[in-house]
């Protein structure tokens, strides 16, 4: 691992590393995790392989900045010249970032998260998170190009915390944590409303009877047509033209516990 600050390497040792992987175990059996879901390592080692073909491009963008410069061709230079500065930015980032987080875990659990990132050990427990999906679709002519899962959790200190691409395995990581955390927060949801309270997700709001967005709102027996595509939720209602709810997914609140809520309510 490397020091972001002194750009020194750091090697971490067997017994650290196994001190690491007890605390995050005792932090999981201490917050009532459950099963364990799978662990995922620091995403790094694969950036590290893409940061060496932009070493290489940026070597070859340079040595033609050079050439140009040298045969008297000055602007010919900027050709080259901007994507090598675009190339260098992108080193630097790469080395910031993954110094920082070569050495981060992700260990998921039914109940929650564990996670360890910038020496720190940092809980979620999905009962109580609050989760703000921030996952992109990457499509083309309607077909899908990549998923890149990001999601703005809330740790058992109250804290934010990000959890995303500096792991590996989103594609198994990321549907289970929508599936989960909905689980777990559903029966309270469920008591909420008919305790007669009103849920409030951001852009959409709910009932026991109706669901709404701002002022506009329709019972559930004429809620249907939910769909969420390329980062937005949009919701049809009988006996309107447009949709009832347009809203993208950063913009709203719980957006897993949201759409297993709509799910519920309209069949019951």
């Amino acid at each position: 691992m490397t020091d972001a600050g002194t750009g020194a390497t750091m090697v971490r040792t067997d017994a650290e590393q196994g001190d690491y992987e007890r605390l995050m175990r005792e932090a999981a059996a201490r917050e009532g995790l459950g099963a364990h879901r799978g662990g995922h390592a620091s995403s790094a080692p694969a950036r590290n392989r893409g940061a060496l073909g932009v070493a290489v491009l940026a070597a070859v963008l340079a040595a033609a900045v050079v050439a140009a410069l040298a045969g008297g061709y000055g602007p010919l230079a900027m050709v080259p010249g901007l994507p090598l500065v675009l190339c260098l930015f992108s080193l630097l980032g790469h080395l910031f970032f993954g110094g920082r987080t070569g050495d981060a875990r992700l260990e998921q659990y039914e109940g929650g998260l564990v996670v360890r990132l910038k020496g720190l050990i940092r809980v979620v427990r999905y009962a109580d998170t609050k989760v703000l999906d921030n996952t992109v679709r990457r499509t083309q002519y309607g077909q899908p190009l990549s998923v890149t899962y990001s999601f703005g959790l809330t740790d058992t200190e109250g804290r934010n915390l990000v959890v995303g691409s500096v792991f590996t395995g989103g594609e198994i990581w990321g549907p289970l944590l929508r599936q989960d955390s909905a689980r777990a927060q559903l029966p309270g949801a469920l008591a909420r409303l008919d305790a007669g309270e009103r849920l409030d997700f951001g852009l959409v709001w709910l009932t026991a009877t109706e669901l709404g967005s701002g002022r506009a709102s329709a019972p559930w027996p004429a809620v249907h047509g939910v769909e969420l595509a390329d980062g937005t939720l949009t919701v049809r209602a009988e006996g309107r033209r447009g949709p009832l709810v347009v809203a993208p997914t950063r913009y709203l609140a719980n957006t897993p516990l949201l759409l297993t809520l709509m799910e519920t309510l309209r069949v019951r």
